[in-house]
C-alpha cells in the first residue's frame, strides 16, 4: 500500500493547485465527450425503429477495432483507476488514452447499456497522470492524491454531483473503508469538476422525480427493501464477474459481434413489451419509467431481466463505459416491485431508495450510492430511508463488488 502523504505544507498547496486545475480540465473534457455522445443518441432515437437495433451492432464492432487496435487491448474503465491507487509507483500510459476514449464513444453512442462514469473516472486518471509529470514540484507520494482528485471531478461533472464524486473517489479503491487522507484533493478536483460543468449545463438535478417525504414507516419499509435489493445485488454482481471472465477470451470481433446481436435482439424485445427503447443506453429512462403508474409485476420483472443481462453481456463484448446508471435502473425496478407490494402511493420513494442500494451494494461504496442519488435526483430527503436500506444491503452483499480490484 502507498506511503500516505505527509509533505509539509507548501506541497500540500500545490497538490491543492493542481488538484484543482485537473478537476477544470476533466470537467470539460467530459462534458464534450458527453454531449458528442448525447447528439449521436438524440439522432438515433428520431431514426426508423430498426436503426438503434442496428447502431448498437455497429458501435460495439467498432469498439473491437478501437481497443484492438488504437489503445492496447485497454478500456477506459473506473478499473483503471482502482488499480493506479494501489500501485506503489502507477504507471498509466497515457499515451493510450486517446484510443479508449474512442472505444468509450463507440459503445455508448451506439446505445450499448453501459454508463459514463468509467470513461469520466479514467480521464480523471490520465489528466492527472500529466499533471504529475509534467509540474516538478509535485512528489511521487501526490501521484495517489492527484488520482484521487481526477476521479471525484469526472463523477462530478458527468452527473452533477461533486459530494458523491468526492466520496466515490476516495471509497471505491476499498471495500468498507475511505481513503481519508486524500480529503482534500478529492474536494478540490470534485469541486473544480463539477463547477466546470455547471458553467456548461447549469445546475438542475439530472433525474426529476416527484417530491419524497420520509416518515418512521416509509424509513422501516426501505429496511426490508435494502434487503431485497442485496440479495438481487448478489446475483447482478456474479453476471457481471462472469462476464468480466468472457471478456478476456480470444477473438475480440467475434465475442463483440455476438455481443451485438444478442443486445439488438435484447433491444427487439424491449420495444415489443414497453413501446420504448429500455435495453438501451445507459438506463436514466428506465428509472423514469419504473415511476410510472400502470406497469403489470411480469413486465417489471421482464425489464428487470434486460437490463441486468443488457451491461453483462456489453461487458462480454469487450464494451467500454460505466455501472453507475445500469445498477441504479436494475434497482429502481425492483424498488417499483416492492412498492406496487407496499404502498404504490410512495413508488417514487421506493424507486429511489431501491436505486441507491443496488448502486452502493454493487460498488461495495454505500455511502457513494446514498449521497449520489440524493444528488442525482435533488431529493435530500431520501438519504436517511437509504441509509437505513443500505444497512442492509451491505449485510447482506458483504464484500462483494462489481469491481474486482479493490482492496477489502
Amino acid at each position: 500500500m502507498e506511503t500516505p502523504d505527509r509533505s509539509n505544507g507548501r506541497t500540500s498547496f500545490t497538490v491543492i493547485v493542481a488538484a484543482s486545475l485537473i478537476g477544470v480540465t476533466t470537467g470539460a473534457l467530459i462534458v464534450a465527450l458527453e454531449h458528442l455522445i448525447d447528439e449521436v443518441i438524440h439522432q438515433l432515437a428520431e431514426a426508423p425503429v430498426w436503426v438503434p437495433g442496428a447502431a448498437v451492432l455497429i458501435g460495439i464492432l467498432l469498439t473491437a477495432v478501437a481497443v484492438r487496435f488504437a489503445s492496447a487491448g485497454g478500456t477506459a474503465s473506473t478499473e483503471v483507476y482502482v488499480e493506479q491507487f494501489h500501485r506503489a509507483s502507477p504507471d498509466l500510459n497515457v499515451a493510450h488514452a486517446p484510443g479508449r476514449l474512442v472505444g468509450a464513444f463507440t459503445t455508448l453512442a451506439g446505445g450499448a447499456p453501459l454508463g459514463m462514469e468509467g470513461p469520466a473516472v479514467y480521464t480523471g486518471s490520465a489528466i492527472a497522470t500529466v499533471v504529475h509529470r509534467s509540474w516538478r514540484r509535485l512528489d511521487r507520494v501526490s501521484f495517489h492524491a492527484l488520482l484521487v482528485a481526477g476521479a471525484a471531478a469526472g463523477i462530478a461533472a458527468v452527473f452533477k454531483a461533486p459530494a458523491a464524486g468526492a466520496i466515490f473517489a476516495m471509497e471505491v479503491p476499498f471495500r468498507g473503508r475511505l481513503a481519508g487522507e486524500r480529503v482534500l484533493p478529492a474536494l478540490f478536483g470534485a469541486g473544480a469538476g463539477y463547477l466546470t460543468m455547471a458553467a456548461v449545463e447549469g445546475v438542475e438535478p439530472d433525474l426529476e422525480i416527484p417530491l419524497i417525504e420520509m416518515t418512521f414507516d416509509r424509513s422501516m419499509w426501505s429496511l426490508v427493501l435494502g434487503l431485497a435489493v442485496g440479495v438481487a445485488a448478489i446475483g447482478v454482481i456474479s453476471l457481471v464477474a462472469s462476464a468480466e471472465r468472457l471478456s478476456k477470451g480470444t477473438s475480440p470481433v467475434a465475442r463483440a459481434g455476438l455481443a451485438g446481436l444478442a443486445l439488438a435482439g435484447l433491444y427487439a424485445i424491449s420495444r415489443g413489451l414497453t413501446g420504448e427503447s429500455l435495453a438501451l443506453t445507459s438506463g436514466n429512462a428506465v428509472i423514469d419509467w419504473a415511476i410510472q403508474p400502470g406497469h403489470a409485476i411480469w413486465l417489471l420483472v421482464a425489464v428487470f431481466a434486460i437490463r441486468t443481462l443488457g451491461p453483462a453481456i456489453t461487458i462480454a463484448g469487450g464494451g467500454v463505459g460505466g455501472l453507475f446508471i445500469p445498477l441504479m435502473a436494475a434497482g429502481a425496478v425492483i424498488g417499483r416491485i416492492f412498492a406496487d407490494a407496499v404502498d404504490p402511493q410512495e413508488t417514487a420513494l421506493y424507486v429511489t431508495v431501491g436505486a441507491a442500494c443496488m448502486l452502493g451494494g454493487g460498488y461495495a461504496a454505500p455511502l457513494t450510492g446514498v449521497v449520489f442519488v440524493a444528488e442525482y435526483t435533488g431529493q435530500a430527503s431520501v438519504i436517511v430511508p437509504a441509509l437505513v436500506a443500505m444497512t442492509m444491503t451491505r449485510l447482506v452483499v458483504r464484500d462483494r463488488s462489481v469491481s474486482p480490484n479493490q482492496v477489502s
